[in-house]
């Protein structure tokens, strides 16, 4: 099964705060965070359906080293795995499946 990656537009904002933040704590972090938000993207493409489903039909996939989830869509039809958003793991939860395409 192949699929191809799909960020929601707000993912990119929720990847730069990240980054903001860790730049300000220590200039390596954010290279780091990147690497991680890559490592993990690779694995949700290798098994999309391994990682468990938290609401809806949405999946979250914790980072290695950083408190972050990776909340996830699999279209199964487009053979598309939609990244809805990248979410510190100790902000309170809420549905980002309504996030706008």
């Amino acid at each position: 099964m192949i699929y191809k990656i799909v960020n929601r537009s707000e993912v990119k904002s929720d990847i730069l705060s990240a980054v903001s933040y860790y730049k300000k704590i220590n200039p390596k972090l954010p290279k780091q965070l990147v690497f991680r938000i890559r490592e993990a993207k690779t694995a949700i493409l290798r098994t999309p359906y391994g990682f468990q489903i938290k609401y809806k039909n949405v999946r979250t996939l914790l980072l290695k080293q950083f408190p972050y989830h990776i909340h996830y869509l699999i279209d199964e039809p487009k053979r598309q795995i939609i990244i809805l958003a990248l979410i510190h793991s100790y902000k309170k939860p809420q549905d980002y499946s309504l996030r706008e395409e």
